[in-house]
């Protein structure tokens, strides 16, 4: 909304691309003020005076273009990285904005957009951001990340740091003091008394706002707000108070008593350009409400049911089509896309949106289109569509057979872990008693005799209280009855009970010398099993690691960080025969990794950089081959999801590109046969075995502590 209230702004690819327009609020025609625009607009912001439209863009620039003339100029640009916030002054001279640099801090900077020259408001030492005037024109207020408690992990002598951000000013002008300094009555009355010019108006009224800045010496006039560390974002001011988001909360801060209030949970706000109403977002629902100053009641949100349009199918999914491919063109990690004539397959495949017919075949159109780029990552999700309600099916974590009387036998009870809800063995609480070879006579007082599918009497039980009748012989007469609680997937339960066979097979094989650590992925999942398991046997000699099937993820540095570990000291204590390494937690001794063609994305890079800095072998079978990363989707109209690949990574040493559409190749090709495998016998692991026994030969054990020193060991005579 225009700060006048006449015109609301917008961006509208009506053209086939992204452009900005304006419209009168009461309603009219559009007018349209950009032109030959050819790259996706992130964010646009009118300036205060109504007479500008500031915009960032794909092409990591902020433009302005002028409501009157509708000419435009590039204000900045940064070869470095994307503007994703900026903030006017108050007389719309000055611009604020964050901007990345070469050492990955990224620093706030304020441009004069009269004279176009560029100041750093913070220092390069730390990671700022979410910069904004405050509407008096007397600070730029933001966050910074210079608030240092570190936290040590209980796993290993290590460290990180995790929550950092405060919020900090910066007086503009060299004149204007801390709003924070002691004060006295005497020296507030004072205060109150300058504040006003020489016919006693206050030069805080809005005809009268200008921002001066004094560049030299700003970065020693930071001050810090008193309020402790937390996640701040979404920041506005009107100079005497700070409204502001903190781990999903809306709070305010009164600079005068220094007195901070909480407003509302689970919500974000923006102000009206005259800062006297707020609105609030919660969970879809709008609030507004007078600015706030202390907590508030939701309890009439602004009423949207009445907000409806037509929809016109055809259209929408050529308008998403369209959007896809610019998505492509302005965020694929190459501009030359892997040399294919962009265009040309645009035109290829629209010719036939007239033949798409529902939302499943738009998806498969897209999906060819950015197939042909041959890219791991290129991923399309279908938005809003007609499908079937999903449900969940009532798992019992165990293997049922039907038996000749009707009833069902339990084959096997597969065992859970105590530690993890996803985990849970239904079968198998405390106190059930049920045993493998027993009979579920009765479900829900059903007899399972009379039913051909046992499943049938548990549809839409997942997690739902289900009572049993158990009984050691197939007959109802003399069961017992067991409420449990079904699951819905039993998959968590075979993956967990595998990887514990796998533990005891390479135990068993070994004579205990050689540990396995199986990574599922290269996620939070795939960090906590690695942690989980690696540490405890860190006393053995060696160590199998499967990274066979790992779904990706961005934790493999961390992994191949601890596996590099080399001793360079020993500790030893008094009360105890162990010896400790420097660096902490480091299995020494020979190391093997296993792979297949399901091992993806980080995964990939994983086994790369295994074979890169000469860890041990790898074993099985070609990876999967897609390196390319991606993060979230741009919004589509009907809630499409399209990943852009946009990142990649490359040799250190020769410079040249690494795994993608290849994959990364075993130093010992063995797969498995797939009889073999369901029978139970794994070709790759037991390889693995006897690559890592048949390099335990050579393992020197580290040294013991030494013979006890005495006074001349040590120089004292």
């Amino acid at each position: 909304m225009e700060p006048d209230g006449k015109y609301i702004a917008y961006i509208s690819d009506a053209t086939g691309e992204n452009e900005v327009y304006i419209q009168p609020a009461e309603g009219g025609e559009a007018i349209q003020l950009t032109k030959d625009n050819n790259t996706y607009i992130r964010q646009i912001l009118w300036s205060p005076d109504s007479k500008s439209i500031a915009y960032s863009d794909m092409k990591n620039r902020i433009l302005m273009v002028d409501v009157a003339s509708k000419s435009k100029k590039t204000i900045i640009e940064n070869p470095e990285g994307e503007f994703y916030e900026f903030s006017f002054s108050p007389d719309s001279r000055w611009i604020t904005y964050t901007k990345s640099g070469k050492n990955n801090m990224d620093i706030v900077y304020v441009t004069d957009l009269t004279s176009g020259k560029e100041f750093p408001v913070t220092e390069k030492w730390y990671n700022s951001g979410n910069a904004t005037f405050s509407t008096d024109g007397k600070y730029i207020i933001f966050s910074s990340e210079r608030d240092l408690s570190p936290i040590y992990s209980r796993t290993e002598w290590n460290h990180a740091y995790t929550t950092m951000k405060g919020l900090y000013l910066v007086p503009l002008a060299s004149t204007t003091p801390s709003p924070f300094l002691p004060k006295d009555g005497d020296v507030q009355q004072s205060v109150n008394i300058a504040s006003k010019d020489s016919k006693g108006k206050s030069k805080d009224s809005k005809e009268s706002v200008t921002t001066q800045i004094d560049p030299e010496n700003m970065l020693q006039r930071i001050v810090k707000l008193p309020l402790p560390t937390g996640n701040y974002y979404n920041l506005y001011s009107d100079g005497k108070d700070l409204w502001y988001n903190v781990d999903g909360q809306t709070k305010v801060f009164y600079f005068e008593s220094g007195k901070d209030e909480f407003i509302a949970d689970n919500t974000s706000f923006k102000f009206t350009p005259d800062g006297k109403k707020i609105m609030l977002f919660k969970r879809g629902s709008i609030y507004v409400l007078n600015a706030p100053h202390g907590k508030v009641s939701l309890d009439e949100a602004v009423d949207l049911k009445d907000l409806v349009a037509p929809i016109n199918y055809k259209k929408e999914w050529e308008q998403i089509f369209n959007e896809a491919w610019r998505a492509y063109r302005d965020g694929f990690y190459l501009e030359n896309m892997h040399g294919a004539d962009w265009k040309a397959l645009k035109d290829k495949y629209a010719v036939m949106l007239p033949y798409v017919k529902c939302r499943l075949d738009l998806n498969y159109l897209i999906g060819e289109l950015i197939g042909e780029l041959a890219c791991g990552h290129a991923y399309v999700s279908p938005g809003e569509y007609n499908k079937p309600d999903k449900i969940d099916m009532g798992l019992l974590g165990a293997e049922l057979k039907a038996d000749n009387s009707g009833f069902f036998k339990i084959e096997k009870i597969i065992p859970g872990a105590p530690y993890s809800t996803s985990l849970r063995s239904p079968l198998t609480e405390t106190g059930m008693n049920i045993k493998e070879g027993e009979y579920i006579v009765a479900i829900n007082g059903v007899p399972t005799n009379s039913v051909s599918n046992i499943y049938s009497l548990l549809i839409g039980k997942a997690d739902v209280l289900t009572e049993l009748s158990v009984n050691s012989t197939p007959s109802l007469s003399g069961a017992r009855k067991v409420v449990v609680k079904p699951i819905n997937n039993e998959y968590p339960l075979y993956h967990y009970n595998w990887v514990q066979d796998n533990i005891k097979k390479v135990e068993k094989a070994t004579n205990g010398r050689v540990g396995y650590v199986y990574i599922p992925d290269m996620g939070s999942d795939g960090l906590n099993e690695f942690t989980r398991y690696f540490y405890p046997q860190l006393d053995k000699e060696a160590l199998i690691i499967d990274d066979r099937a790992n779904g990706g993820g961005n934790v493999s540095p961390m992994i191949i960080e601890r596996l590099l570990r080399d001793p360079y000291r020993m500790t030893m204590y008094r009360t105890t025969t162990k010896t400790g390494t420097i660096p902490d937690a480091t299995l020494y001794g020979p190391k093997v990794l296993l792979i297949n063609k399901y091992s993806a994305s980080d995964g990939d890079l994983f086994p790369w950089s295994f074979k890169a800095t000469k860890i041990g072998k790898v074993i099985g079978t070609r990876s999967w081959g897609g390196i390319v990363g991606i993060s979230g989707s741009l919004p589509y109209m009907d809630g499409t999801d399209i990943r852009v690949p946009f990142f990649t990574n490359y040799d250190a040493k020769s410079g040249k590109w690494i795994v993608e559409n290849h994959g990364v190749d075993p130093d010992i090709l063995i797969d498995n046969n797939p009889i073999k495998e369901e029978m139970g016998e794994d070709e790759q692991l037991n390889k693995a075995i006897e690559v890592i026994l048949d390099e335990l030969k050579d393992r020197k054990p580290l040294p013991g502590v030494p013979a006890p020193r005495t006074y001349k060991d040590l120089g004292v005579e």
